[in-house]
């Protein structure tokens, strides 16, 4: 079991990983474009196109015209990246469920994805340096609690059945 859930993450990973061409005729060179959004207020934000093309950027019916931001720069000078979060919500006053945020980030952390245990919320952090490299499907709370769960027996030294 932990298996799959080790697969769909190392899945996310490679997805978060991979190169979307994007024609740059109309953008600065080197500007680079990151999906900016939060499923909260945004139910487009769960699932954006993987695939885009120079059409979808000059189409307002499109998601990615509607959700790809050009990153501005940064007051420190530091090379943009997108940025995705999936976060679990756990308790409170709804039920258990997942918010995604993409948006662009400055800070850069030494992996590639990372995850985050707070009360209340379980994060699942992913950077990627492409245009739109933070879209696709959202995980699902059941991959990231199976997630979180084999790294929290990986930290106590429990072994995978």
């Amino acid at each position: 079991m932990a298996n799959s859930h080790h697969d769909g993450m190392k899945a996310d990973q490679e997805h978060l990983s991979n190169y979307y061409t994007v024609s740059h005729s109309h953008f600065p060179v080197g500007a680079l474009r990151c999906y900016t959004c939060n499923s909260y207020d945004n139910s487009e934000c769960f699932a954006p196109p993987k695939r885009f093309t120079e059409e979808d950027l000059q189409n307002n019916d499109t998601v990615p015209a509607r959700l790809l931001v050009e990153c501005p720069p940064d007051e420190k000078g530091r090379e943009p990246f997108c940025r995705k979060v999936d976060v679990l919500v756990i308790g409170g006053s709804v039920p258990d469920h997942t918010r995604v945020t993409r948006e662009c980030g400055y800070e850069r952390a030494r992996r590639p994805c990372y995850s985050v245990i707070n009360g209340g919320h379980e994060e699942l952090v992913c950077q990627c340096f492409t245009d739109g490299c933070n879209g696709g499907s959202q995980i699902t709370v059941s991959r990231v609690l199976g997630t979180l769960m084999s790294l929290a027996g990986l930290l106590l030294g429990c072994k995978p059945l």
